[in-house]
């Protein structure tokens, strides 16, 4: 996952000053490398309540391309700068000063794997981007508007497709022959290129929804036997026909509908949409579990089948019901129609009689299933198929199917159009900030602003450090939990460089540090401090809560003097129902962050390019290879004119 490209490294006993020699054969190492984007030096304050002279930790942060893995990484970094690196943790070694630098080196090696955090949720901005590609299309970028700028305005191209023709030209003899080649993209972005190693992939990345979505499924089966049970136990007889069929698939969907209602109505969204999707997860893994130790026991081969069977079932009578709605729907299209013309009405009735026999087909299909699950089930089942139905009895069946299929389907329409406008509105009125407690002031430390205005013209970033609230077991969990969640959401859906609607982030990760307790936050990104916090209030509300509404702020001593402390207890702006409210106090917010935010010793950064520039260039790259065609050469005309 793209978290694996951030990683901290924790050490305790810091010196409390880093020589300028070291940070300059520090970024001389990170030049030398060619494969980290940023790295950060700070100090960690000690954790609340330790003594006035105990010392802080060191962190180095540092972001590298996604290749790039840790022992690797290490590796990497004590071929170029063993010896800075020995100064800065050499209060860690325990051994004689007189011992050989290969002794001392083996040591580093694991002590800095020893004090590795890879990060525990992260999101990367601008996706799939080595270092060098960074470089290399920043390079082609400025060069080619440099040439178009430098024409006179008389030689300039005429329109989109001569442009596009001279820089491709201009691209192959200025020596960047490399456009010819893609842009580097990994398997979430291939498109078209997608291919069964990636599906696979995919798959083991998407196992928890795999699980969730056959503990939907099964839920369905389940449903649909216990429908079948329960109108025998009415005292009906099912005819083997599509009408049986549709009725026992409406009363799966209101069955269906249950849960998810009452999660919806809460107002807690995502929350217990989450849940929903974690409790059909576990019941998949229970059945899969439970089904495969009972076969073994049993020595029953068929299980897997059963199983199969099982999900499928109400699956295919939910088809037939969607596809019964969608022909009672034409029926009334039908009649409205008069000819002619010929075609409408007749492709009309056309479609009827698909709808028909694929809701027919879909039916016994069901029916099968249901029949071949049967004898899985260790006692015979209550319910009886009839395949000789007295005509009347068809009639009756025909007429429910219709009266369900109707409802089921006003219910879901007035769902969609009433009751949804209804729980945007609630969110909207639950997103209110309500009272909040009495604030103490907040003033940005002299450190902090030092360091942001350091940073005025480069890559913004910001370090925050909060205690896990009690019990730490408990919260956690949680934030185990949320950081996966929202960094598979980063890695799988949002993969243009927008987080929810918040934009701007380069690289923000989360690391779960001490012993889980402590929250270590650390982010590069475009604009100023009060602008990004603006868009995560503003685009991504329920993240911002579901992670920070687990941790506090108690009271701590400064790294350093000159660094700030944490004099007064402060807890995040109260949240309701867990992801409303919350941030959406903004001043309370801001204090809050503000509060648990630490200076930066040093920076270094590979470029100083913005998420829009970089995306700028990939697209010029893009554009200049391959045939040339409208769309490449707006394209360029609009990359080289921004």
């Amino acid at each position: 996952m793209a978290i694996q490209q951030m990683i901290c490294f924790v050490t305790p006993d810091a010196p409390p000053q880093v020589p300028r020699s070291v940070t300059r054969r520090i970024d001389a190492m990170c030049t030398a490398i060619g494969r980290i984007h940023f790295a950060t030096l700070a100090l960690l304050p000690p954790a609340p309540g330790a003594s006035a002279l105990a010392p802080g930790s060191l962190m180095l942060e540092i972001v590298v391309d996604e290749d790039l893995l840790l022992p690797d990484l290490v590796d990497l970094m004590l071929d170029h700068a063993f010896g800075a690196l020995w100064q800065v943790y050499k209060g860690g070694w325990s051994g004689p000063p007189q011992a050989d630098p290969g002794t001392k080196r083996t040591w580093l090696k694991a002590f800095l794997l020893d004090h590795a955090y890879v990060a525990d949720g992260g999101f990367v901005g601008a996706r799939d981007r080595s270092v060098a590609q960074v470089l290399a299309e920043d390079e082609l970028f400025r060069a080619a508007r440099k040439d178009l700028h430098a024409l006179p305005t008389a030689e300039r191209p005429g329109d989109a497709r001569a442009l596009g023709e001279r820089m491709a030209r201009w691209a192959r003899d200025k020596g960047f022959k490399w456009v010819a080649g893609p842009a580097p993209r990994s398997r979430w972005r291939k498109g078209p290129g997608f291919g069964a190693a990636d599906w696979v992939s995919l798959m083991v990345r998407l196992v928890v929804p795999v699980f969730a979505l056959l503990g939907f499924l099964y839920a369905l089966g389940w449903a649909t036997l216990f429908s079948a049970d329960l109108l025998h136990g009415m005292g009906l007889s099912m005819p083997r026909e599509l009408s049986s069929a549709v009725v026992l698939a409406g009363i799966t969907i209101v069955l269906a509908l249950v849960p998810l209602l009452a999660a919806l109505l809460t107002g807690s969204g995502i929350v217990a949409l989450a849940g929903l999707f974690a409790g059909y997860a576990v019941v998949a893994v229970w059945i899969l579990v439970s089904g495969t130790f009972k076969a073994i026991g049993e020595g029953n081969l068929l299980w897997p089948t059963c199983s199969t069977n099982q999900g499928l079932l109400g699956f295919l009578g939910v088809l037939a019901f969607a596809l019964s709605a969608a022909m009672v729907a034409l029926v009334p299209v039908l009649l409205k129609l008069r000819a002619p013309p010929f075609f409408p009405w007749l492709a009309t009735g056309v479609a009827i009689l698909v709808l028909l026999v694929l809701s027919w087909a879909s039916s016994q299909l069901m029916f099968g299933a249901m029949e071949a699950y049967r004898s899985c089930n260790g006692q015979p089942a209550q319910w009886q198929l009839v395949r000789d139905a007295s005509t009347s009895a068809r009639l009756a069946w025909s007429l429910v199917a219709l009266l369900l299929v109707v409802g089921v389907s006003g219910l879901i329409l007035v769902f969609a159009t009433r009751l949804g406008p209804w729980l945007l509105r609630r969110s909207d009125s639950l997103n209110r900030p309500g009272p909040l407690p009495p604030l103490p002031a907040h003033q940005v430390h002299p450190s902090i602003q030092e360091c942001e205005a350091a940073l005025a013209a480069k890559t913004s970033h910001m370090i925050s450090l909060t205690e896990i609230r009690r019990p730490y077991w408990l919260f956690r969990w949680v934030l185990r939990f949320w950081l996966w969640f929202f960094s598979v959401l980063g890695d799988l859906v949002f993969t243009e460089g927008v987080l929810g609607r918040a934009h701007g982030i380069k690289f923000g990760h989360w690391h779960i540090i001490d012993d889980g307790r402590r929250l270590l936050f650390c982010s590069n990104f475009d604009s100023a401090f009060g602008g990004y916090l603006d868009e995560f209030i503003q685009g991504a509300t329920e993240g911002v809560n579901l992670i920070w509404r687990n941790s506090e702020l108690r009271p701590r001593e400064a790294a350093r003097e000159d660094q700030p402390t944490v004099e007064l207890a402060r807890s995040f702006p109260p949240t309701r129902l867990g992801i409303f409210r919350g941030c959406k106090a903004e001043q309370a917010f801001k204090a809050y962050t503000r509060a648990s935010m630490l200076p930066h010793l040093h920076r270094f950064e590979a470029y100083t390019l913005s998420n829009q520039d970089i995306e700028r260039a990939t697209r010029l790259h893009e554009a200049l290879r391959g045939t040339r065609t409208a769309l490449k050469d707006d394209q360029i005309a609009r990359a080289l004119e921004s």
